[in-house]
């Protein structure tokens, strides 16, 4: 049905921006669509998902200011101004009316919601009836025990250095997305592989260009080792070596837990509000 997005022999940046451009393509965006982007960071699916949909119009919605004035920012340097706006707002009550936008897309973004029906929520009353909603989260997966206490471990340290609340299963995404007035029309986990792909946590362990070699193993141990030096001089602000630390350990969480199979960073569904929805 679908396929992991790590194609061997591609570089990251053109698998990233084939797995953005899938969820063009399923949602089957095009010129003059209105689509929002829940979560958008600072906005490199957005522009890409802009690209390869022929230019259709999209709004980002983020709560952090500094993220939001990024946006705007790489907008104006890559010559899309009026093709995206930007939005700071809680995407849980977001400042939009009802059935504003033909389409709604989300990249590992929801998950950060307390509870997933909260956002879903609010994504099918922005949606005019008969749009679609794609997404990409962050799920743990049929095979986590949650009984299991180095499984449990793993789940744990993901959602603690990602900022997480709590990882929902892929079953009780589907479930929150249904509970909302959903219908489902396609899912599935994109994380597994093939003879012709690799895992998506290879990036964290194999580098690749000088930002893969920031993100391998080496590479954190280095620049954590000179956060700590830096740090005895009072050379660093407070609380660096202590984040440094964090995301150090969220690294290699994430890569158990892909290892493991027990969590996916790709779990993909597409589905649509009823045309006779209220």
């Amino acid at each position: 049905m679908m396929e992991t997005y790590l194609l061997l022999g591609d570089t990251f940046e053109e698998n990233i921006k084939r797995h953005e451009a899938f969820l063009a393509l399923k949602l089957g965006l095009s010129k003059g669509m209105r689509v929002l982007d829940v979560g958008c960071g600072v906005g490199g699916p957005l522009r890409e998902i802009v690209k390869s949909s022929g230019y259709a119009h999209v709004t980002g919605i983020n709560n952090n200011t500094y993220q939001i004035q990024r946006c705007f920012a790489y907008a104006a340097k890559y010559g899309l101004e009026d093709h995206t706006d930007f939005v700071k707002g809680d995407f849980t009550q977001m400042p939009m009316a009802n059935s504003t936008f033909d389409a709604v897309f989300s990249v590992e973004a929801t998950v950060h919601a307390p509870r997933l029906e909260m956002v879903y929520s609010e994504i099918y009353r922005v949606l005019k009836p008969g749009g679609k909603f794609a997404c990409y989260e962050w799920c743990t997966t049929p095979n986590y025990d949650e009984t299991d206490v180095v499984q449990r471990r793993v789940i744990h340290g993901i959602e603690q250095g990602n900022s997480i609340s709590k990882l929902y299963s892929t079953t009780q995404c589907l479930a929150a997305a249904k509970s909302v007035g959903f219908k489902i029309i396609e899912q599935g986990d994109l994380a597994p592989v093939d003879n012709a792909t690799e895992p998506w946590y290879n990036t964290l362990l194999k580098p690749q260009g000088i930002h893969g070699i920031l993100r391998s193993p080496w590479g954190r141990f280095y620049t954590h080792s000179l956060l700590t030096f830096l740090n005895k001089f009072g050379m660093v602000p407070p609380g660096v070596l202590e984040t440094s630390q964090l995301l150090n350990n969220a690294a290699e969480m994430l890569v158990a837990g892909g290892q493991m199979g027990i969590f996916t960073p790709m779990y993909f569904f597409l589905v649509e509000k009823p045309l006779d929805a209220e």
